[in-house]
């Protein structure tokens, strides 16, 4: 009995992965475009979100307090630039066989993949010129990152209206995306290991690890252009004022809630962050990290292929409630028990990761679900359809820097209380590494857990009040078709009858009647 229910459970999940792969609204070569496109990203992102702290404080020898000022102001940049970017991506017009985002995922790549390089580069110059070379750079990183990430996630929005179909596509897409992400957290702490007291030999493996990412990174990171199309870019639709777009997105519930989740999710960001610092210098096992992360990445895998079954009786909302709370209850216990087992940190850290990809799909999921909801109350509340793909992942993106902003300004804000020093520059501009102190080793602990509860409970709370779900959600969708299909035949009609209009003025002219005459 027991047996038939486990091949009962198992036989859906694979019925379920089947359905994801086998996606009647995208062709195998959409769904490996798109994953590849996920895949050289996240592997980027997860190099920069990991490491670059790090390697700024301990090889470039710029202070926490300075680092803290640089990102601020360049996280401040991105916020005000994200609506333009988003304005660019829905701006009327355009390219129909190019479409209107498309164009942006073949020439953001470059600059973004040679900034991050340049970022792991430690010039041999003085202290003022290496906070300019490294605010420069990191700069244009964003500002790439931005228009990639925005243009990848509002094409794939557009290639269809089945919110069904919409959630199996990210999920193949995020097998790609998590393993993307768990590359360089996975190689580099091995290799760093192997030369544990050669300083400069760690230097040069951080810069030759982000080349040969950046190489494969561009390549999978051009392919979404030439395999993705904007399919559903409606010619019936009119082109709605700046002043309307931005009413749609005040009535864009599902869309501001996501934010706060996002911005909350800055104090999990945190706990990320800190431990790099955690492996290396509290516990002494930088190799930990390349472990866990494998762990932590396999369970993930587990998670992803999950989203398709319980999706089948959760709602996107419901999925991620239920992964920042998991995750959350692992860092709790964590926090109670401590880390004097390597084992038991392993295990805690390990576990909390399985619901990371998850929550990702999820979220992909309900932003491109709520551009329907927008859709929806634009049209009840002002007699107008306004669907406005590229400025909902832009007010994304712009939660995604105040996330960001907030992690860069809490994370050396946090080693600063805990009194972590950075390395310093020699007379000759060379690199002198720091020793820390048994306090600042066991804060570094705190600074770990204490956001890992934190910032998990609190964004779970916020999306619990997301209602856009069941048959509620049912029932919108119900009512936006049939509004669709009465706008769509409205515009052919009209379109017709100018058509024929035109025709007839043509045919006036060639044979010189006068249809208002006799």
């Amino acid at each position: 009995m027991t047996n038939n229910k486990k091949q009962g459970f198992f036989s859906k999940i694979r019925e379920s992965l089947s359905h994801a792969i086998h996606n009647p609204s995208f062709t195998l070569k959409e769904q490996l475009g798109f994953a590849s496109g996920t895949f050289g990203n996240q592997m980027g992102q997860d190099m920069i979100a990991t490491f670059l702290v790090l390697f700024l404080t301990d090889y470039m020898g710029i202070e926490s307090s300075m680092l803290l000022v640089l990102m601020t102001v360049a996280k401040i940049v991105n916020i005000i630039g994200d609506p333009v970017a988003g304005a660019i991506l829905d701006r009327p017009g355009g390219n129909s066989k190019r479409g209107k985002a498309r164009p942006f995922l073949l020439l953001s790549p470059f600059p973004l993949i040679v900034t991050s390089v340049l970022l792991f580069v430690v010039p041999n110059i003085s202290y003022t010129s290496r906070i300019i070379y490294v605010f420069a750079f990191y700069l244009v990183y964003c500002i790439s990152d931005t228009f990639y990430d925005m243009s990848l996630l509002t094409v794939s929005a557009r290639m269809t209206n089945n919110p069904k179909d919409r959630k199996n596509f990210y999920t193949v897409a995020e097998f790609a995306a998590t393993f993307g992400s768990m590359l360089p957290g996975g190689i580099i702490p091995i290799i760093i290991s192997l030369y544990k007291n050669n300083y400069i030999a760690q230097k040069n493996v951080y810069l030759l690890a982000t080349i040969g990412f950046g190489i494969v990174g561009l390549a999978m990171m051009i392919i979404p252009y030439f395999t993705l199309r904007e399919k559903t870019l409606a010619d019936w639709r009119k082109p709605s004022q700046t002043k309307l777009n931005l009413k749609a997105l005040l009535l864009n519930k599902p869309l501001l809630l996501i934010m706060s989740s996002q911005i909350v999710d800055s104090i999990r960001q945190v706990c990320y962050g800190a431990l790099t610092y955690f492996y290396a210098k509290t516990l002494g096992a930088f190799w930990m990290s390349t472990v866990i992360g494998a762990f932590s990445a396999a369970l993930s895998y587990v998670g992803i292929a999950l989203v398709p079954f319980l999706g089948k009786k959760l709602s996107s909302r419901d999925l991620i409630v239920l992964g920042y709370t998991y995750t959350g209850i692992c860092y709790l216990f964590l926090f109670i028990f401590g880390y004097h087992s390597l084992l038991f940190v392993g295990i805690m850290v390990s576990l909390s990761g399985a619901t990371t990809g998850m929550i990702r799909t999820s979220r992909k999921v309900l932003l491109a679900d709520s551009t329907d909801y927008m859709e929806y109350k634009t049209w009840k509340k002002h007699g107008v359809s306004v669907r406005s793909e590229g400025m909902v992942f832009a007010m994304n993106s712009m939660a995604n820097r105040i996330s960001g902003l907030w992690k860069d300004l809490l994370l050396p804000a946090g080693l600063m209380i805990v009194g972590y020093v950075s390395a310093t520059i020699g007379p000759n501009g060379e690199t002198i590494e720091a020793i820390q102190s048994p306090e600042t080793l066991k804060g570094i602990f705190y600074l770990v857990t204490i956001p890992g509860i934190i910032g998990n409970f609190l964004p779970a709370l916020i999306m619990f009040f997301d209602n856009y779900t069941g048959k509620h959600k049912e029932a919108i969708l119900n009512e936006l078709y049939a509004m669709r299909a009465e706008q769509k035949a409205i515009y052919y009609a009209e379109k017709a009858v100018i058509e024929k209009n035109i025709g007839m003025n043509i045919y006036s002219s060639k044979t010189g009647v006068n249809e208002g005459t006799d």
